[in-house]
């Protein structure tokens, strides 16, 4: 039978917005005289509210005036009177966008039911109750178990809505960290009936800006040029960033920055953000009405989307995380570097406090792998200060080039006739942790796996199978396979004492062919992260990094159950600047691997000297991938002597707050400042990526700092080049940058050296 929801209308005292005094500390505040919901966070507030037919409207979203209490909150059962153009059914502002409330926009949720002569897709949601918890979670939440670095309870608002005609209902969370002034917001939708309910379109929330919020910052890219910045107008009608795909991808990441033209920059000014907890095909959809209301659907990409709920079934989808913040874009990126160091990464009671030092041995010895130099390189990587050897491509089954093995994971007898105990104990005696490559949803036609199952990857049964690179995509709609790559990958870590394990993926999906059809594109990120997350619970001690040809499996989902990300293969220390900049938008450096690699890069050809390679790898976590065996005794040292002093600053890089003081749009300079929380440290960097001879550039004021306190400026040899007030520093920055020329790079560490007055 369907569902029936009676709606009473409450009272109308007044035609006017007011406000109403709530109890000082209440996170999530409901009026019901007028059916008002207020959420409050530190510094903003979010309101919506059920109209007299049930309706839930948004209402405000916005920076909470400074000075004004936290039991301050909007009120008002005038809203719907008040004459607003969007007041138009088709412009009316629906906390979610459905298809027939609204069908010449688009919507956050659009399904067919066939319990009919006319399949119905109308669907109309109405309020039916709500309650505040503290244990909701969101679809394809990390069931590794782990804590993170904050693992104390959040408030989460849970509003149920449903058709009045139709046995549908529908629940929108709100999970709120109030310090970080964030909200994650999810969608769960439930089959009430007796017949199947196909769903043709389910964003995770409908996001509403005020008029005018236009300019859009958001980041895209391909293989070797992710994460490339951009800054547009949007225009009248759609705009939309997207990826279709089985992982988060490389054309755009699921994350933007929005506020009104010429009203924002890196301290100041009105600044929306959003990102998404999801690597599977997403889509983030942007829509400026004639009425110049700004709207944005963010959720799962309707693109050969499918989702059929029988009977009884429940739908959670993963979460969307947004804010607003009053300090510009800088302030947006350090509140999502916030919430996803506090919030998201995995943190372990005794795993390492900050990510070690990383050696990996690819570019030293590619396919051509043996004991004995691997034991070489480690020895060499542990003399310079390295914490972590990884071994990358080619130790395993027949894969002694890119054509043939992959899916075979087991040791090949050929590279380690005695398995990797040796090379273990030997890296583990040196004082270090031990990595292995492994890139587990792909498979080589050449290979044992597909030579027993070449029905277990993705393909339409009588159409070609592309290769990409010699290899193919294993079908993670498949339970069995699911299961066989846990499997394997259980029994390697069984046995050997691995510390971390470098996940690949190097393709994209071709013929999306799976037996679980259309719902392969959720199936296989859920598939990914189900094998992460029984690993990581078999295994506590073992740290993970997310790479995908580089930068294209990197998102708030995937950070939830790995430790870094590999955030380009190109390392190229010139290219490597615009790529972190664009980053560090959205996530923090403790995640961002960042490798010092040869002179002349083995990506681009391009030769850069060692002190910018260090200094721009020195922004996130360290990495070294250069063959140490072409380096000399000098050279040796001189690595030795950066890594030295990367762990001195290492606890400001990882934890602190990012200051972005210049960027490349400005003078071709990146210029960054990372803070301590307690102000007391601070490290600064410079790199200039382009100079024009006789075009000075202008000082950069350091920001974060305390005024009243003397810091101490020193090198990486520790010696003091400058020492002034925090004050004086904030105002004037650092001397000596301006006439630095193409290449020129520097690092500086700042320690307070009194305490304030």
């Amino acid at each position: 039978m369907p569902s029936c929801v009676t709606w009473v209308k409450p009272p109308v005292e007044s035609a006017t917005f007011t406000s109403t005094h709530f109890p000082t500390g209440t996170m999530i505040h409901f009026d019901p005289t007028t059916n008002t919901f207020n959420l409050v966070l530190a510094t903003s507030l979010y309101a919506f509210r059920a109209d007299d037919e049930g309706r839930l409207l948004h209402m405000a979203w916005a920076p909470r005036p400074v000075g004004a209490p936290t039991d301050l909150v909007l009120g008002g059962p005038g809203f719907d009177s008040l004459p607003r153009a969007d007041e138009l059914p088709l412009t009316r502002r629906f906390e979610l966008n459905t298809f027939c409330d609204s069908v010449q926009q688009e919507v956050a949720l659009k399904v067919t039911f066939r319990d009919s002569p006319i399949p119905i897709r109308d669907v109309r949601l109405r309020y039916a109750g709500h309650e505040i918890v503290t244990d909701a979670q969101p679809g394809l939440a990390p069931t590794h178990g782990q804590p993170t670095a904050v693992s104390t309870p959040r408030e989460t608002l849970r509003v149920r809505l449903a058709d009045p005609a139709q046995p549908l209902e529908v629940t929108l969370c709100y999970r709120l960290t109030p310090e970080h002034d964030i909200i994650e917001r999810w969608v769960e939708i439930a089959n009430t009936g007796a017949q199947p309910i196909e769903v043709e379109a389910l964003a995770f929330a409908t996001l509403h800006f005020p008029n005018g919020t236009t300019e859009l910052t958001s980041a895209a890219g391909w293989w070797t040029r992710e994460f490339t910045a951009t800054r547009e107008r949007l225009p009248m009608g759609i705009r939309s960033i997207e990826q279709r795909s089985l992982q988060t991808g490389h054309y755009a990441n699921p994350f933007f920055l929005l506020n009104r033209p010429g009203q924002a920059w890196e301290e100041t000014g009105v600044v929306y953000f959003g990102a998404l907890a999801y690597s599977g095909a997403w889509r983030i959809v942007f829509e400026q009405l004639f009425t110049l209301d700004v709207r944005c659907q963010v959720g799962y990409n309707p693109f050969d989307f499918g989702l059929t709920l029988m009977p009884g079934e429940r739908h959670i989808t993963p979460a969307v995380v947004i804010g607003v913040c009053a300090e510009g874009w800088g302030g947006a990126s350090r509140r999502l570097h916030a919430f996803a160091l506090e919030r998201v990464l995995p943190r372990p009671a005794d795993g390492p406090a900050f990510r070690p030092v990383l050696y990996n041995s690819w570019e030293a010895t590619y396919f051509n792998l043996s004991l004995e130099g691997q034991i070489a390189l480690a020895r060499k990587a542990a003399t310079i200060g390295v914490e972590l050897f990884c071994v990358d491509d080619g130790w395993f089954g027949g894969r002694r080039h890119d054509r043939a093995g992959l899916g075979d994971w087991f040791v090949s007898p050929e590279v380690f006739p005695e398995g990797l105990e040796p090379l273990i104990a030997e890296v583990h005696r040196l004082g270090m942790q031990f990595g292995l490559w492994v890139e587990p949803e792909m498979v080589n036609p050449d290979s044992e796996l597909y030579r027993a199952h070449p029905d277990w990857v993705l393909h339409f049964p009588g159409r070609p199978r592309t290769e990409w690179r010699f290899q193919l995509m294993l079908d993670f709609g498949r339970r069995e396979v699911v299961e066989h790559i846990y499997g394997v990958l259980h029994s390697l870590l069984s046995r050997y004492a691995i510390d971390f394990l470098k996940w690949d993926m190097n393709r994209y999906a071709t013929e999306p062919g799976s037996v679980v059809g259309r719902a392969i594109w959720q199936a296989h990120t859920a598939g990914v992260y189900e094998i992460m997350d029984r690993l990581r619970r078999a295994f506590p001690h073992l740290q993970i990094e997310s790479c995908a040809s580089g930068g294209g499996r990197i998102d708030l989902g995937i950070l939830a159950r790995t430790d870094q990300v590999w955030t380009s293969d190109n390392t190229d220390a010139y290219d490597r600047i615009r790529i972190q900049e664009g980053y560090s938008l959205a996530y923090p450096a403790r995640a961002m691997m960042a490798w010092v690699t040869h002179a002349v890069n083995h990506q681009t050809g391009m030769t850069s000297p060692l002190s910018l390679r260090f200094d721009v790898a020195m922004r996130g976590s360290l990495g070294i991938g250069a063959d140490l065996n072409q380096l000399d005794e000098a050279e040796l040292a001189e690595y030795a002597q950066y890594i030295a002093f990367y762990k001195r600053i290492r606890p400001v890089v990882q934890g602190g707050r990012l200051y972005r003081l210049q960027r490349l749009e400005e003078y071709g300079a990146s210029v960054i400042e990372y803070v301590s929380p307690d102000r007391r440290e601070a490290v600064y960097s410079v790199a200039v990526m382009s100079y024009q001879q006789g075009w000075v550039r202008p000082p950069a004021p350091l920001c974060g700092l305390d005024p009243d306190a003397m810091y101490s400026v020193t090198d990486r040899r520790g010696v003091e080049v400058y020492r002034a007030a925090g004050l004086e520093l904030m105002t004037a920055g650092i001397p000596g940058d301006a006439f630095g020329g193409a290449a020129y790079s520097r690092t500086l560490y700042l320690r307070q050296i009194r305490e304030p007055d």
